[in-house]
């Protein structure tokens, strides 16, 4: 083998350099993931484009263009995917795009002398809706403001006499708020947002009330065969107008995959009043239990007690009480622990900390977000949350005469005397075994009064159901 020289050594480097010297910045190939794109209004998607080329990746960047920005709005990658193979190189940019309104448009990138594009195709889904049927619940989530619901069907549905919607097509369940001296429809805009607040209305979600799942909020149904399928909505906006006597009802909602749907509807908007009507109730109670929890609500100067009064037909001893109950939540001296004092309780009417549970009051019906109800509270035919009223105790020996005249929110009224034994249970002990864990808790899980929320309270007996 011929042993290269020196001189020859260097002439083999220069034209080594000479040779890499004279690498071209070419682009040899450019290509994107997907040629054409078919999305609906809201809806994001990407291409990925990879370019193929000789030389320096840096002096071959990647641009594009748009036929129609008013179509689409285009935000691209800032980062550069690189790798070498000898003299190849391979780079790839990521365009993400959101769709904005119904058309078409072009995406074109460019690399050297290397061009690809991409279709983008743009849908509006859009509900022009026939039937209105509007409700009127007052201040059901006890806000301050009335409590509108209303459902705007497609003109392929119609509603049976029991109220079940009935046919193939989609609905629409708006759940709003008015001003509570609002008892119609009246013109305005409004917004979603879970604050109860005047002209808001609810998003749509799925909750747990206590092992039973139900959909509450604003939210599209759409009806075909036997399974409805349900379109959450968690951002919108639409605005009532009138038109003599008709209204105008127009907006868009953004549902859980981003998709922002349009809707409409003309005509009339009837409003039925579903508010409930004040009614005296005046049970005949006669068994009772009185359960201790101690200091169950923190740093509050008093001992709490609950009285179970019911009818002859409640079972104690079942794990949950079935018939018509009254449920009492006392506040006592912290001496005491084993009984009501004689004395009239008042219901606090107004709560801001525990400071305000002082002897000789009663507290108010309230849920907490475990669903589980505390305070005063009436059940039977219906279920009645107690916010005002009083009862005098009267106790000789180990007979009890418990006089209560007690008030719900609009004034409805239960009121009786009972006269018997209340049987003792120390809820700050272990739960005997005869006695509902669910009604008997340790005062190592103290509770706390709270607003009313309104994923923990009664599902609205909606006239018009699916």
């Amino acid at each position: 083998m011929k042993q290269l020289t020196k001189k020859g050594l260097i002439f083999s480097l220069i034209a080594m350099f000479t040779l890499a010297s004279c690498v071209t910045n070419e682009v040899t190939n450019l290509k994107l993931s997907k040629t054409s794109i078919a999305l609906n209004v809201g809806q994001s998607d990407s291409l990925i484009a990879t370019v193929t080329l000789t030389g320096d990746i840096s002096k071959q960047p990647i641009n594009w263009i748009s036929s129609n920005n008013d179509i689409v709005t285009i935000k691209e990658s800032t980062e550069q995917n690189a790798s070498r193979t000898n003299s190849k190189a391979s780079s790839t940019k990521t365009i993400v795009f959101t769709a904005l309104k119904s058309g078409t448009t072009t995406i074109t990138l460019q690399a050297g002398d290397k061009t690809a594009s991409c279709e983008i195709s743009v849908n509006q889904t859009s509900y022009s809706f026939n039937q209105a049927y509007t409700s009127n619940w007052g201040d059901y989530y006890e806000t301050g403001n009335n409590s509108f619901d209303m459902y705007l069907l497609e003109n392929s549905l119609s509603l049976n006499d029991s109220g079940r919607i009935m046919g193939n097509g989609t609905f629409l369940y708006l759940d709003f708020n008015v001003a509570i001296t609002q008892n119609s429809i009246n013109e305005g805009d409004f917004i979603l947002t879970n604050s109860g607040a005047v002209n808001t209305f609810f998003p749509g979600e799925t909750i747990d009330n206590q092992g039973q799942l139900f959909d509450i909020g604003t939210r599209l149904i759409t009806l075909n065969g036997t399974n409805p399928i349900t379109s959450f909505i968690k951002e919108g906006r639409y605005s009532i107008t009138s038109k003599g006597e008709n209204f105008l009802i127009e907006g868009d909602l953004t549902t859980e995959d981003n998709e922002v749907v349009h809707f409409s509807y003309e005509g009339l908007v009837p409003v039925t009043d579903q508010r409930e009507v004040p009614v005296e109730i005046s049970p005949l109670f006669t068994k009772g239990e009185l359960v201790y929890y101690g200091e169950a609500y923190k740093s509050a100067p008093s001992h709490n007690f609950v009285a179970y009064l019911a009818t002859e037909g409640v079972n104690f001893e079942d794990s949950v009480l079935n018939g018509e109950i009254l449920m009492l939540e006392f506040n006592t001296p912290l001496s005491v622990t084993d009984s009501i004092p004689n004395g009239t309780y008042n219901m606090i009417t107004k709560y801001t900390g525990p400071a305000d549970l002082i002897p000789s009051t009663l507290v108010p019906g309230f849920t907490t977000t475990d669903g589980n109800n505390w305070g005063c509270w009436y059940y039977g035919e219906t279920t009645k949350r107690l916010t005002d009223g009083n009862i005098i105790v009267n106790k000789t020996g180990d007979q009890y005469s418990i006089n209560y005249t007690l008030f719900d929110k609009i004034g409805s009224k239960i009121y009786g005397t009972f006269t018997g034994q209340l049987k003792y249970i120390d809820g700050t002990a272990p739960a005997p075994s005869s006695v509902s864990a669910a009604r008997v808790k340790s005062n190592k899980q103290s509770k706390s009064i709270s607003n009313i929320s309104r994923k923990v309270m009664k599902i609205k007996p909606l006239k018009v159901r699916r």
